[in-house]
């Protein structure tokens, strides 16, 4: 069973670091260039989009990644490797548009996102006590629904009781 930590929390602080720290959109050289060229500038940070994209495998701090997408959009199917005898199996995701992101990840639990305008997530971690057989991610998601999923293993992470 996946245990869920939003990242609201860090969408506020890293605004708050850019409002304390005096930082502020405007022109830039490169942005003018962009214009230019007709191409759109990147979203400045008053525009719901401009929030941190943070790439999930970050999340997983001491964990062995197994697995990192990078960011991308439909859908995904890969096999995971078995893992070692006990331990914390985590999957980490980041999402980004309107609708929904489902992560089915086989033994190690299933999860739905509702994705919006400003890139958020989860982790989720699945203790286990045995070795257990390789099992396969799935991901799943709405047209124009941009994401990003980690997989990670951690053997010192807390064991579920016996």
């Amino acid at each position: 069973m996946f245990h869920r930590v939003p990242r609201h929390a860090l969408a506020g602080c890293v605004a708050s670091v850019l409002v304390l720290s005096g930082c502020t959109a405007g022109s830039t050289a490169e942005s003018r260039a962009l214009e230019r060229r007709g191409t759109a500038a990147p979203a400045t940070a008053s525009s719901p989009s401009a929030a941190a994209w943070q790439d999930p495998s970050e999340d997983l701090d001491d964990a062995t990644v197994w697995l990192s997408t990078g960011r991308r959009s439909g859908g995904l199917e890969q096999a995971l490797p078995a893992k070692p005898a006990g331990g914390t199996v985590y999957v980490a995701t980041q999402c980004q548009g309107r609708g929904t992101l489902t992560v089915d990840a086989g033994r190690y639990g299933t999860s739905t996102e509702h994705c919006s305008e400003r890139p958020d997530g989860s982790l989720n971690g699945a203790a286990m006590r045995t070795r257990e057989a390789a099992t396969r991610l799935k991901v799943t998601a709405s047209p124009g629904v941009t994401w990003a999923i980690a997989v990670g293993w951690d053997r010192h992470a807390p064991q579920p009781p016996e």
